[in-house]
């Protein structure tokens, strides 16, 4: 049933009210799918990814490399992007016990939730806000900045993936929000990129970079150039990008 639905779903994309259906299903379906629903109803800037499916300790081999490159000094600061409900957030608190940790995400809801676990756990060096963009944050301001599965939307992660993904996302908004996050890492800092769906050497920060930790790629995502035209079977293994000075 799944594989004929994949198959029909073109058609029924061009059938008249299928995008109204589509978000009264969402909107049924549970907490989670209601929120996606609601963002892609009117999408905020910024968004790239509206569903929040996470989890805590996705990223374990991440995680521990960054904590020991950074050690564990009381005024190390770090971006979670895209927080989410905060999973990625409260995992890195037992990776990195002493850091200052700011999560940032787009959708109002998840921020609801992060501010409840984070009153809940006492920790007052967490903080969150709303946010599509590190735009508003001050220059060279983080050691560390993750930004896990969040440049990437569900909708392309189908078999066969589509073609072009302009329709859902774009390089050149991708390559602005890196450029975003660049310029508030500070000079060595380590800037954390998994599970995109564009590469970071395309960007134009990349430059100012070098790769210092790779991950066995996972082959069921697609990859997508600069024109925003899919890479047949592309790889890529970068993960963790230091700045230069």
């Amino acid at each position: 049933m799944r594989a004929f639905i994949i198959r029909a779903k073109p058609h029924l994309r061009k059938m008249p009210g299928y995008r109204f259906a589509l978000f009264i299903y969402k909107l049924a379906r549970n907490l989670e799918s209601r929120n996606a629903a609601l963002l892609l109803l009117r999408p905020p800037k910024g968004l790239y990814q509206p569903y929040g499916t996470t989890s805590a300790e996705r990223y374990p081999g991440v995680f521990q490399y960054v904590s020991e490159s950074l050690g564990g000094s009381p005024d190390v600061r770090i971006l979670s992007f895209g927080c989410a409900t905060g999973e990625e957030v409260f995992s890195l608190r037992r990776y990195l016990p002493d850091a200052n940790i700011v999560g940032l995400d787009i959708n109002p809801f998840n921020i609801a939730v992060c501010c409840f676990r984070r009153l809940r756990a006492g920790d007052k060096r967490m903080t969150f806000a709303v946010a599509g963009s590190t735009e508003g944050e001050a220059s060279a301001s983080y050691d560390a900045i993750f930004a896990m599965a969040v440049f990437r939307h569900g909708d392309l992660n189908i078999s066969p993936p589509p073609p072009e993904c302009s329709h859902r996302i774009r390089f050149a908004e991708f390559e602005q929000s890196a450029a975003y996050l660049a310029r508030v890492l500070k000079p060595s800092g380590l800037l954390i990129i998994e599970h995109a769906m564009f590469r970071f050497c395309d960007t134009r920060a990349a430059k100012d970079f070098e790769t210092v930790y790779s991950v066995e790629p996972d082959k069921r995502e697609p990859l997508y150039s600069r024109d925003n035209r899919l890479l047949p079977d592309a790889e890529y293994p970068d993960v963790v990008f230091r700045k230069f000075l």
